[in-house]
């Protein structure tokens, strides 16, 4: 579940790494966060990080992700980074709209049946 800095608390475990603005790691996924990281995030201008217990949707969303192969993964995010080309993925907003796009397209990867597209053509 993404939550944005203010809603960051201590003693939650992260789901995804926290990368700096420059790509370079800050925290390892798995971590478990202590008052020390986010003062941390804070200093280098993080704005949020996935951490674990997600429901409803975004589970549903990391269940398909799973199902997936990292090919069909890396395709269907750059088909989602391809559709906002021209928008400030910066932008908490656009980046929110980006992450749920993405959920979508993996959702709908992993469902062939229901979308009525095989995994490969996602």
């Amino acid at each position: 579940m993404r939550k944005p800095l203010a809603a960051l608390e201590a003693g939650m475990q992260l789901q995804k790494p926290v990368l700096n603005p420059s790509g370079v790691l800050l925290l390892r996924a798995g971590e478990t966060l202590t008052p020390k990281h986010l003062e941390i995030f804070q200093a280098w201008g993080i704005r949020e990080a996935e951490v674990m217990g997600g429901t409803g949707g975004e589970a549903a969303a990391a269940a398909a992700e799973a199902t997936l192969s990292p090919a069909v993964l890396a395709r269907i995010e750059a088909d989602a980074v391809r559709r906002f080309r021209r928008a400030d993925r910066q932008e908490p907003l656009v980046a929110e709209l980006l992450r749920l796009v993405t959920a979508r397209l993996a959702r709908r990867a992993a469902t062939p049946a229901a979308a009525g597209v095989r995994e490969g053509d996602a």
